[in-house]
């Protein structure tokens, strides 16, 4: 049997400044770029609750820079927040079928966003939050230079400049838990109802190329049933309306599921469902390897909408090798498929499956609480052209 890696690996954030502050430097070696990134992370300049953040990452591609000055709600009872965002990132995307490259083009990105948010804090276990500001978004694309895949098609440029609004709702209801998305960490799992409905519009007056509606609204709730058992219900919306049309529309919703047999055992279900509409033609909705289904190549198949189902069995040790990483282990399987219109040319091949067992090990130095997650898995289904055995190596902010 043979294998490949369909993802990549990343070693990250070695703190050399102490608490609250953080200078790391890391290297990732992925399918698409390798990076070597320098981060800084002050979470609490000067003693305040203002982070200040800044990045730069040297890529095989291109180069991205990040700034960001913020004073988040950084509590429920917070009364304010502010600050801004900077990012500018040159790459080279692919668009894929059946996990290879079909088309790659040259994309330069440059994003910018300024705001400000009132709450009156914690009122009868709810808070609502207002928020406004200033949002820039501009997307170039030309032909990748000295690239062994030829451009097949080069997407229009995009410019987006507008005003937006938000609101969010938060019902006070938590649970902590440990040893379910982490590994010997204490969680705040939310329980309570979670709205957010952001809306903004684009016009040339503001020098935007385009007169639009931008969208971004979600939902969450969770159930804890009894003791042993919780359930996870969350669902989002984001777009743009263009000439009284969707644009760029992605649709999803999702269930999980957890039951507790131990301190140390845990059974996990998950479902989800996603369907687009009217994509930007440098956008894809794909299923495989990277994103669940993982007995497959990484972006293995695309169409109009996804749906994916998993069974996990987790296990979680107390062994603390070199007291650097906490160690647990999965077994799964996984099951989905996707349906509609593959622009690409390529049909949909109807259910697959997988199975497969994994390792995972908490970075117990990382304040981000990344998991690694070492997967072997075995296609069920699927054509001749993939491997019998995929191994796939990741970083997550989950189990």
């Amino acid at each position: 049997s043979g294998g490949q890696n369909t993802s990549g690996f990343e070693v990250e954030e070695l703190n050399l400044l102490g608490l609250g502050t953080a200078l790391s430097a890391s290297h990732k070696s992925g399918v698409d770029r390798s990076s070597n990134t320098l981060f800084y992370d002050d979470r609490q300049l000067f003693g305040t609750w203002w982070s200040l953040g800044a990045k730069y990452a040297s890529n095989s591609d291109g180069r991205r820079s990040d700034l960001s000055l913020e004073h988040p709600f950084y509590a429920l009872d917070t009364r304010w927040a502010a600050g801004f965002t900077v990012n500018d990132d040159e790459r080279v995307d692919s668009l894929y079928d059946r996990g290879k490259v079909v088309d790659r083009f040259a994309t330069h990105e440059r994003r910018a966003r300024a705001y400000v948010g009132r709450s009156r804090g914690l009122r009868n276990g709810w808070v609502t939050r207002w928020t406004t500001g200033l949002a820039f978004q501009e997307s170039r694309f030309g032909v990748a230079v000295n690239d062994p895949v030829a451009t097949v098609q080069v997407p229009p440029d995009r410019k987006l400049a507008y005003p937006w609004i938000a609101m969010e709702v938060l019902a006070d209801e938590f649970q902590t838990a440990r040893n379910r998305n982490q590994i010997e960490r204490t969680e705040d799992v939310p329980l309570g109802l979670r709205l957010h409905a952001e809306i903004g519009a684009a016009s040339a007056s503001l020098g935007s190329d385009r007169s639009s509606v931008l969208f971004d609204l979600s939902a969450g709730k969770g159930f804890r049933t009894t003791d042993r058992q919780t359930i996870e219900l969350s669902a989002a919306a984001s777009g743009r309306w263009e000439g009284g049309a969707a644009a760029n529309m992605v649709l999803g919703a999702a269930a999980r599921y957890y039951l507790r047999h131990s301190p140390r055992r845990l059974s996990f279900l998950s479902v989800s469902v996603d369907t687009a509409s009217n994509l930007d033609l440098d956008k894809q909705l794909l299923l495989g390897g990277d994103n669940g289904l993982r007995g497959y190549p990484l972006r293995y198949q695309g169409g109009e909408g996804r749906w994916l189902f998993t069974a996990e069995q987790r296990f979680y040790t107390n062994w603390y090798p070199f007291r650097l990483f906490n160690v647990g282990g999965a077994v799964f399987y996984d099951m989905g498929g996707t349906w509609g219109n593959n622009r690409l040319g390529t049909r949909a091949q109807g259910i697959l499956k997988d199975i497969g067992v994994g390792l995972r090990l908490g970075n117990s130095r990382s304040a981000r609480g990344n998991v690694l997650h070492f997967d072997v898995a075995v296609p069920l289904d699927g054509d001749r052209s993939i491997k019998s055995v995929q191994f796939l190596v990741q970083t997550k902010r989950a189990y």
